[in-house]
């Protein structure tokens, strides 16, 4: 007698069959270790594709807006190696405390090591575009490493760039709770600013940690954050990077409005004080802030930046946000993405120049 086929044994005919294989397949699924993925070939920010062929277990970042776009994906614990900067970052350490012991692999300032990069076996890598961001990718393909480069400069591409990241291991879904951290801060702002014509928009200056007469470019996160925040960046006619401009330039634009880098020297902002200044409409209205949060900067790629669009709004204009706590927000907003409020990992707000 020829072998019977084995479900037919039991008495598996039909639609109990196939509810069996069902049953099986979805069994496996649900097997499935979290983050497993089959090869999935992503273009990056840089317009490389780049194929991933096995789960990614072991990240290494490059810059402080890869590590903290990590960090805002709840991801800390694949970080197998930082850049410099992050492991000495308030915010990351706050976040993430083994970070403090994670391998330093350089930093775009003075440079990435190639070697300890290769020393750590990454399954990706994470990295910038300028400098030797680009050279470092090529490297790195050539041994079968992965490398996404990202650029995030405003908030669709922060999102974009927290999106590559997410999808790159396997957990697209961890985008969710930050894009809608950011979309509901800005929709806040819109609605609270949204009134305001055209005309009657304030004009704003930013000086960079480089110097106060060092400004943001139409290209750059500052503009955009201006913009969101209803205000009128003066510099927005200006293309590139962080452009040097003449006193008498930021005289002639009078912005009503003046927003400090967090990080600008302070013996720096006492030029703020020259009496030839004093003529500016900012500084004659008491109108110059620094950039409030001392954990990590707000005028920063990251998710982040949409508070710093809520708080030049509020300063911006005052009257449309008499009802708003800055802080309480931002404690909100740091509990969705990192799972601790901004007032717990010990951080405050201060805009004052003294």
């Amino acid at each position: 007698m020829a072998d019977q086929d084995p479900y037919c044994r039991i008495g598996l005919n039909g639609p109990y069959r196939f509810a069996l294989i069902c049953i099986w397949v979805l069994a496996l699924s649900l097997a499935r270790p979290t983050g497993a993925l089959s090869a999935i070939t992503l273009e990056d920010m840089a317009g490389r594709a780049v194929t991933i062929s096995k789960p990614v277990h072991r990240l290494v970042t490059t810059f402080k807006p890869a590590t903290l776009c990590v960090l805002s994906l709840g991801l800390g614990d694949k970080l197998v190696g930082v850049d410099t900067s992050s492991k000495q970052d308030r915010l990351h350490l706050a976040v993430h405390p083994p970070i403090a012991d994670t391998i330093a692999v350089g930093n775009k300032r003075m440079g990435l090591s190639y070697e300890t990069v290769i020393a750590l076996a990454p399954d990706l890598v994470i990295l910038f575009a300028q400098k030797d961001g680009i050279a470092l990718s090529q490297r790195l393909e050539q041994v079968g490493i992965p490398s996404l480069i990202i650029l995030p400069e405003d908030f669709s591409t922060i999102k974009s760039a927290l999106n590559l990241i997410a999808r790159a291991v396997g957990e697209p879904q961890r985008t969710r709770p930050a894009f809608n951290a950011m979309d509901d801060i800005l929709s806040f702002v819109d609605q609270r600013i949204g009134a305001i014509g055209p005309d009657e928009r304030r004009t704003g200056y930013f000086a960079s940690s480089i110097g106060l007469f060092s400004t943001t470019t139409r290209n750059m996160l500052q503009d955009k954050m201006f913009e969101r925040a209803g205000i009128r960046n003066v510099s927005h006619d200006l293309e590139g990077y962080f452009q040097d401009i003449s006193p008498e330039q930021f005289m002639a634009w009078n912005p009503d409005l003046v927003v400090l880098s967090q990080h600008l020297n302070k013996n720096t902002i006492k030029r703020l004080s020259s009496p030839a200044l004093k003529r500016v409409s900012a500084i004659r209205d008491k109108q110059v802030f620094r950039c409030p949060s001392d954990l990590s900067p707000w005028d920063f790629p990251s998710p982040l930046s949409v508070l710093g669009v809520l708080w030049m709004a509020q300063k911006a204009y005052p009257e449309k946000f008499l009802d708003v706590d800055i802080l309480r927000m931002a404690d909100r907003f740091h509990k969705t993405l990192f799972g601790k409020s901004m007032s717990g990992m010990g951080g405050t707000l201060h805009d004052n120049l003294d």
